[in-house]
């Protein structure tokens, strides 16, 4: 009896199967048989150029390492763009915003190699809240992320690196990733552009997920222009990641940088004007206004259980997050490419066991709930997030975009968020229906800055193009 035995016996309890030891024995033979014909099927590592240089960015900040991977000759060459560390660049190591992750992948994510290909220069790789589990910027375990717009005050996350990045100048765009709001909110509150695309239109193979159907990777950047030349230079599907495939490819994009929108509808979201902060709201009324004088027709909407947003977020996210954690970074099924990033990812961080106490608390909640109600409560808000969606999808049949504050409040001092939840609750919405959304800056409350959030409808990422370079030369221009 060896390890092949163990397994095919705890295994078979495992399904309520009972096997005798002859029938072990067979078992363990046939699995042999079966691993020794998958071993010919390992993929070959891409021969991704690596960077010309790589350093450990000194201190706490917007980097966690600094590269030089030049990107030649191209549509973006004059562009220098930064990744966030769940983002593979080759050879330039990836922790995730964690003491426990220490991995150098082999190979770049797919984003990664288009930027490069579209002759960007990457100049490194930026912090953020650890495993991307937090939108306030405090739980990096590399140090603190300064907000450059707004001193004292958090960055937002947990693409907080990207963010900041980008509004103190370090570089013209960044990617980062967004599960609930994670591009937007940092964009938002440190006064830049995020770019949140239709869900799986950008491939995620290189990329660490932490809850595979709420994932998304976008820009950020200092204008829609930029962030839009970026996102489409990194769109598209690709057999790398077999969720892209089968989707509309993004069309347009460039061509509708400052177009025309009297031919849009808009509708501003009551309930997130309500729940947001007076002075936000009314900072956001401005950009609507904007929209209004320059032809667009502006109608108010209302979205029935706007409020349960974040409840149904946690009850996705909490879950696929703990199952992915507890299967060694495999996704099954709906997977993204190659996982043995996400899986090397995963299995250090579990063999160190340093999570912090956000993502600890996350996986010891969402793991106990799906147990003590066998997946019934990560099925219910699976019903709940459908029904949303329908909502939405009404709404996009009679409007072009909906509007709102992107988050309901301008950046707090550090440690002084309660309720991170509440920060996510008008982003979180379309990371539930997979929508796109754009946050541009639209003014500010207090000399913080402030976003308005504009979504659209599925693969309409142009007409949050045209109406976010309209709010940029109407409000801020």
């Amino acid at each position: 009896m060896g390890e092949k035995h163990d397994v095919i016996r705890e295994v078979a309890n495992s399904f309520g199967i009972n096997l005798d030891d002859d029938d072990i024995d067979a078992y363990a033979a046939d699995t042999a048989s079966i691993c020794e014909r998958l071993q010919r099927l390992d993929p070959p590592v891409r021969p991704d150029p690596r960077p010309e240089s790589v350093s450990e960015s000194p201190g706490p900040g917007a980097f966690r390492y600094r590269c030089r991977l030049p990107g030649g000759q191209g549509h973006l060459s004059d562009l220098e763009v930064a990744v966030k560390d769940c983002i593979a660049v080759a050879g330039v190591p990836m922790t995730c915003g964690s003491t426990g992750v220490l991995v150098t992948p082999r190979t770049s994510a797919t984003v990664t190699r288009r930027l490069v290909e579209a002759g960007a220069d990457i100049v490194g790789t930026t912090n953020m809240d650890a495993f991307a589990l937090s939108p306030t910027g405090q739980t990096c375990a590399h140090g603190r992320i300064e907000n450059p717009a707004a001193a004292g005050c958090i960055p937002g996350g947990s693409s907080s690196g990207s963010a900041a990045a980008v509004a103190v100048g370090d570089v013209d765009a960044a990617l980062g990733s967004d599960t609930g709001g994670s591009i937007r909110i940092p964009a938002a509150l440190c006064g830049v552009v995020g770019f949140k695309p239709t869900h799986a239109t950008v491939p995620r193979s290189g990329f660490v997920d932490l809850a595979p159907s709420l994932d998304h990777v976008g820009p950020l950047a200092r204008d829609v222009a930029t962030a839009t030349r970026t996102l489409d230079a990194i769109a598209g599907p690709s057999p790398e990641d077999p969720s892209s495939l089968g989707r509309q490819t993004l069309s347009g994009l460039c061509t509708a940088i400052g177009e025309s929108v009297e031919d849009l509808r808009v509708g501003v979201i009551d309930e997130a004007m309500v729940r947001s902060e007076d002075a936000v709201a009314e900072t956001v009324r401005d950009g609507v206004t904007a929209l209004s004088e320059a032809g667009v027709t502006v109608e108010s909407v209302s979205i029935q259980d706007y409020q349960m947003t974040s409840t149904v977020l946690l009850g996705t996210l909490s879950p696929e997050f703990s199952t992915l954690v507890r299967a060694g970074g495999q996704i099954y099924g709906t997977g993204t490419g190659d996982s043995s990033l996400c899986q090397s990812a995963m299995t250090g961080a579990t063999a160190h066991g340093e999570y912090g106490d956000v993502v600890r608390d996350s996986l010891l909640l969402g793991a106990a709930v799906t147990e003590l109600t066998h997946g019934e409560r990560y099925a219910a808000a699976q019903n709940a997030r459908q029904e949303l969606t329908a909502t939405i999808e009404s709404l996009f049949e009679r409007f072009d975009a909906l509007v709102g504050p992107t988050t309901p409040i301008p950046a707090p001092p550090f440690g002084a968020v309660g309720d991170s939840l509440a920060l996510v609750e008008h982003t979180a919405l379309f990371n539930l229906t997979g929508h796109p959304a754009l946050s541009v800056p639209v003014g500010h409350v207090d000399g913080k800055p402030v976003g308005i959030q504009i979504a659209t409808r599925r693969y309409g990422e142009a007409a949050a193009v045209r109406l976010g370079t309209t709010i940029e030369s109407g409000v801020v221009g």
